[in-house]
């Protein structure tokens, strides 16, 4: 005999064990009721056995798709009609080519506004370098027509004249020389010390009196206004000092009096 409730597992007798079932901490006698029969068992098995074999089944049928997800399946069979009426030649065209446009639109559109992003980019640096090289161009013309300045000894309240006058006609050439433009009323190809003897006789106010045009002051003759190679002050020896000195100064020199070096004296 054996009693209907245990403390422990072990204290149940090995031939009932199967009867009992775990409750409040204790093993207490299953009843009738739930006690599983050979059949339930066998049922059960029979079960499981079935739902093998239909999950292989239906790994098996899966297999076909060759991977495919379920909504690729979905989006295939949803253009089935579509392709049909393309077999049959029943497409209308029109809405075929606006399918296409809409599509392309949507992809191409991300593209676009980064194209216009860096098209605005590139006209903001290119306005940003140009103002760069404008000012550069600005300092590198003032610099040369300061020092001319200083040369020919110009007054100090003239100065800021003489540099809004040279910035007009004068420019800066790929070696970087400062030299007169063409077509602005000056001899085109001069430095600002030849371009501002040559001024001189328009602007004699920009010189003290002493130095002004047609007066020599105490440089035997080389002042600002006074090019030996113009008529008025036509001197073969100062021609001769200055090609020695600055060839390239007397070349334009003389092309601002209208001769050349060797050349014969203006009329």
């Amino acid at each position: 005999m054996f009693e209907e409730e245990y403390d422990d597992y072990d204290s149940i007798p090995q031939a009932v064990r199967h009867l009992f079932k775990e409750s409040g901490g204790k093993y207490v006698l299953i009843p009738a009721g739930e006690i599983k029969t050979a059949q339930d068992v066998a049922n059960v098995q029979e079960g499981l056995r079935k739902e093998r074999e239909d999950h292989k089944t239906t790994k098996g049928k899966l297999a076909r798709f060759n991977g495919l997800e379920p909504e690729e399946v979905h989006e295939k069979l949803d253009r089935i009609e579509e392709l049909e009426a393309a077999a049959a030649g029943k497409l209308d065209e029109t809405k075929i080519n606006e399918m296409v446009e809409a599509r392309l639109r949507s992809k191409t559109a991300p593209l676009e506004r980064q194209i216009n992003q860096l098209t605005t980019e590139k006209g903001e640096l290119e306005g940003e370098v140009g103002e760069y090289k404008t000012k550069e161009r600005r300092r590198i013309i003032h610099d040369h027509i300061r020092k001319a300045a200083t040369g020919a000894k110009i007054r100090d309240t003239a100065l800021e004249d003489a540099l809004l006058v040279g910035e007009n006609v004068f420019e800066v050439d790929e070696s970087n020389r400062v030299i007169t433009k063409d077509g602005v009323g000056v001899t085109p190809g001069v430095e600002p010390s030849v371009w501002l003897t040559e001024i001189k006789q328009s602007r004699p106010h920009w010189w003290p009196e002493s130095q002004g045009a047609g007066a020599r002051g105490g440089d035997g003759g080389t002042g600002a206004a006074n090019n030996p190679f113009t008529k008025e002050n036509w001197n073969m020896t100062e021609q001769g000092r200055l090609m020695k000195e600055d060839r390239s100064k007397a070349e334009q020199l003389a092309r601002a009096a209208g001769t050349t070096i060797g050349g014969q004296k203006p009329q």
